[in-house]
């Protein structure tokens, strides 16, 4: 009985376009016996109903190009091997021509889902970007943030990249779950209101529910996230604070505001880099281990740096787009 099972679920391999040329002489043995013929018909005729569903068939030079390769297997294999009737044989090609015509139709569908067209959308420093998503969805890109996603959402998921913040007002689809993967985790909703940051070169990655609910997953752990309710997930993507939280201050960018609660100084300066086109260089041999809390109207680059200096007590220098930070 395990024995005829496997020889199923091999016959079911090598119609799902998995098997080399140099097995299907194996196949062609296990034809030779009448019970396997009639079940390799019957799981053939099953898949080619099934196939007949999906995209339309290759050009005619590719069909003639597999019933050729098709009939060089058959002659390959030398007719003293077989004791049947002629009939057989030609059960045999009409399976074997059947068999190609079903993996060259699964291989045009494959390539179909390859060439899926993408668009990509990205900001610059100082920068904000507000874009129409396929589905009706609303995004806004922050400073120096980029989103990729295809032209048209296709299969049971609308998925999106992105690297930097944004907030969306995804349209509500109850059988398509709107994704956005990030380089740490994943954000799974229906619909709703909400705020990712996510910049890979800052240390801390943050969602921020505005109304409405979603589902952060990370690599070990996943979690739900109502309004009002935030997440701040480490750059190992394995540590993570979720606490109340008002929405009003992770949206503070929006209104070209700064808002910080416990930040290090580190992903604070790489915001100002985003928002004023600028770098921030440390002094050597100097510890900075400084968090920063508050919030700032971010008129100008000094006056932040002058609001940083009276809180941590860390000076700085201009110098051209050059900001050095010493102690």
């Amino acid at each position: 009985m395990k024995k005829e099972e496997d020889k199923k679920k091999k016959i079911y391999r090598y119609l799902d376009n998995l098997y080399s040329k140099s097995e299907v002489e194996d196949i062609l043995k296990d034809i030779q016996n009448p019970e396997m013929q009639r079940e390799v018909n019957k799981i053939s005729l099953e898949m080619w109903e099934e196939s007949i569903s999906e995209p339309p068939f290759l050009h005619r030079t590719e069909q003639e190009k597999y019933k050729q390769e098709a009939r060089i297997l058959l002659h390959k294999i030398k007719r003293k091997q077989f004791t049947f009737k002629k009939q057989a044989w030609g059960a045999i090609a009409c399976i074997i021509i059947l068999l190609i015509s079903i993996i060259s139709i699964k291989e045009y569908t494959i390539l179909e889902h390859k060439h899926i067209l993408f668009t990509e959308i990205s900001t610059s420093f100082g920068e904000k970007k507000e874009y129409i998503l396929p589905d009706g969805s609303k995004v806004l890109l922050n400073a120096c943030s980029t989103i990729k996603f295809p032209q048209q959402f296709q299969g049971e998921n609308r998925e999106i990249e992105l690297n930097g913040e944004a907030y969306f007002e995804i349209v509500h689809d109850k059988k398509k779950k709107f994704l956005i993967k990030t380089d740490n985790f994943i954000v799974k909703v229906l619909g709703t209101k909400f705020n990712v940051k996510s910049y890979t070169e800052q240390e801390t990655a943050l969602v921020s529910v505005k109304s409405g609910k979603v589902e952060v997953e990370l690599p070990q752990a996943s979690m739900k996230l109502a309004a009002n309710e935030q997440v701040q997930i480490q750059a190992n993507g394995n540590e993570f604070i979720k606490k109340k939280e008002d929405n009003s201050r992770a949206l503070a960018w929006i209104q070209s505001k700064l808002y910080y609660q416990n930040a290090t100084i580190y992903d604070v300066t790489k915001d100002l880099e985003h928002y004023y086109n600028c770098r921030f260089k440390y002094s050597e041999n100097q510890s900075f281990n400084n968090r920063i809390s508050g919030q700032h109207d971010n008129k100008s680059l000094e006056a932040v740096l002058q609001s940083i200096e009276y809180i941590t007590g860390i000076k700085y220098k201009i110098e051209g787009d050059t900001i050095l930070l010493f102690k």
